[in-house]
């Protein structure tokens, strides 16, 4: 969802730009820990919280063990220096890299790639007990890493234990294929990765200063997915008390056509394998045997199916379907979020919608149909993996849920750019307020998104999401977070409302809304959209929105054929 931003370093940033693994930690005996597997000394950040880099949760998944459960890692006896993040799990490179100084179209990382980050206040001692807060990160599933994610600002001012955890990515982290099927395994191999990482933590993370009882997950995008889907799986039941999906969407895919492909976007596993061994029906020997970089290196121009309905980790049910059913008389509290204008990272750099003003600054082309395809796409997101989402958990008798927008739009100008018009609240863009970093999110790009004249804003802001995430870590309820002249945050009722609203003061500050969408007015608003008119635009959004979100809507497929139809 990120990679198109990527584009922008060839315009705005300039060259020269190389990519510098982040520095290792400096020893410090004082976070000596003896886990169960061994003993481990970590380092501190720059601020004093404690930080363990690159910890092993699970045996690395190689060779025979390749598409396979994980396994427990080995133990050790000699103190485990614990200073640099782990490799990468197999990904290709993207154009968000490039903000890095990375080339994009690059396989990079390794298998042996199960290990987590874990920061903790600087007072943190065996007795502390500190509520735990477990981040899955996203990435569309096929991309990101423990690097990119800094949890020190937010242990040390929310006085919680934060973990970045790892988990297999692409193909190898969801993949089912005959043969495979045929051995028993199941086809969600990255959520039984997460739910080892959670069973690590619940039974070490007391020696790090945290509560095994308090752990709460919060992750985006792919990674609020994934959590999504942890919601359907008893095998995680008792494992987390509390779950932020941050733009997630409750969607899944029968194995079936995981295996067979869509014919577009998403490759089947039958002709993946086909691709990267020659024979569609390979045995699962024949799969193991094959480089990673083959198989991450098939998929360059589809994706993989990921959260598939495997029978055995997720039930042969839509995902939303499975939640509601497994969270039924559980109490489990859940925010669900998303951002104002999250389809403009998908159209910001999109040639079909932008122009380079000098060849240098991207602009819209047309003002009118940018901001009303991104406000049917960002809609439609947001009916589907918050506003009706949250409607139907609310009348299945499960735990509380709250909802959220993300607002903040002030990045001002880039040269020529607009960018609070080309990126506003778009995708992504709430992860270093919700983190507490400005100066890592995206490279060099950074000191201008993120600039002087909108940092008294949205360090307020960040300090008020960082103390509402804290709060529902601490007692399972965000209420106000600690400051209290915040609004209370109130669970939705059946109907869907209310929900909170962040943005800073000039943006009208954090408030309750009563918004919920529907589909059938916000298909009618489509239908009605005068920018939407000429050039077949009503067409082909509503075709992007069958794509994206059709899986289980056959309206939005009858939606599309007639837009096509009267165009």
């Amino acid at each position: 969802m990120l990679a198109s931003i990527g584009l922008l370093c060839l315009s705005a940033c300039g060259g020269g730009y190389t990519y510098v693994p982040p520095a290792p930690l400096l020893a410090d005996e004082g976070t000596f820990v003896e886990t169960e597997l061994g003993p481990v000394i970590g380092g501190r950040e720059e601020n004093g919280a404690k930080a363990w880099l690159g910890l092993p949760y699970a045996a690395p998944p190689i060779g025979k063990r390749r598409w396979r459960a994980p396994m427990r890692a080995m133990a050790w006896t000699t103190p485990r220096h614990t200073l640099n993040h782990p490799a990468w799990c197999p990904q290709m490179t993207n154009g968000l890299d490039g903000l890095f100084g990375l080339e994009s179209g690059e396989i990079r990382g390794d298998e042996d790639c199960l290990y987590l980050d874990i920061y903790a206040p600087s007072g943190a001692t065996i007795e502390s007990e500190l509520p735990v807060m477990v981040w899955v990160h996203g990435g569309s599933n096929v991309w990101g890493r423990a690097e990119q994610y800094d949890g020190s600002r937010l242990a040390e001012q929310e006085d919680v234990i934060v973990i970045v955890i790892q988990y297999r990515l692409g193909p190898l982290g969801w993949f089912s294929h005959p043969s495979l099927r045929a051995e028993g395994q199941p086809a969600n191999f990255a959520l039984l990765d997460i739910i080892a990482a959670l069973g690590w933590v619940n039974e070490n993370i007391a020696a790090f200063g945290g509560d095994p009882d308090k752990v709460s997950l919060f992750g985006e995008s792919a990674g609020a997915h994934n959590i999504l889907a942890l919601l359907a799986m008893p095998e995680a039941d008792g494992l987390y008390r509390a779950a932020i999906a941050q733009s997630g969407l409750p969607l899944s895919l029968p194995r079936e056509a995981s295996e067979e492909g869509d014919g577009a976007r998403i490759l089947g596993a039958i002709s993946a394998a086909e691709a990267f061994t020659g024979r569609s029906d390979a045995s699962p020997d024949q799969l193991r045997s094959v480089p990673f970089g083959q198989i991450v290196g098939a998929y360059a121009d589809r994706q993989p199916a990921t959260v598939i309905q495997d029978g055995l980790t997720l039930p042969d049910l839509p995902l939303d379907e499975a939640i509601a059913a497994h969270q039924a008389g559980h109490d489990i509290p859940i925010i669900l979020g998303s951002n104002r204008d999250e389809a403009k990272y998908l159209l910001a750099f999109d040639t079909s919608f932008t122009k380079l003003a000098f060849g240098i600054f991207p602009q819209s082309k047309d003002k009118d149909h940018y901001n009303s395809v991104d406000n049917a796409m960002s809609s439609m997101w947001r009916l589907v993996g918050v506003d009706r989402f949250a409607r139907t958990l609310a009348a299945s008798n499960t735990g509380p849920v709250y909802t959220y927008r993300f607002d903040w739009d002030e990045q001002g100008k880039v040269g020529l750019s607009d960018m609070s018009d080309l990126i506003g609240a778009a995708h992504s863009l709430e992860i270093p307020f919700v983190f507490g970093r400005f100066n890592s999110f995206m490279g060099r790009l950074d000191e201008r998104m993120f600039n002087k004249s909108n940092q008294p804003g949205r360090t307020v802001l960040s300090d008020a999401m960082m103390s509402y995430w804290g709060a529902i870590a601490r007692s399972g309820a965000p209420d106000k977070g600690e400051e209290i002249q915040r609004p209370v945050w109130q669970p939705v009722d059946e109907g869907g409302s209310p929900t909170l609203i962040f943005d800073t003061e000039d943006g009208g500050g954090i408030r309750l809304a009563e918004e919920p969408l529907v589909l059938e007015s916000l298909l009618r608003q489509i239908e009605m959209d005068e920018a939407l008119t000429q050039d077949n635009r009503r067409c082909r959004v509503a075709q992007q929105i069958e794509q994206f979100f059709g899986r289980d809507e056959p309206v939005l497929a009858s939606f599309a054929q007639q837009a096509c139809m009267t165009e």
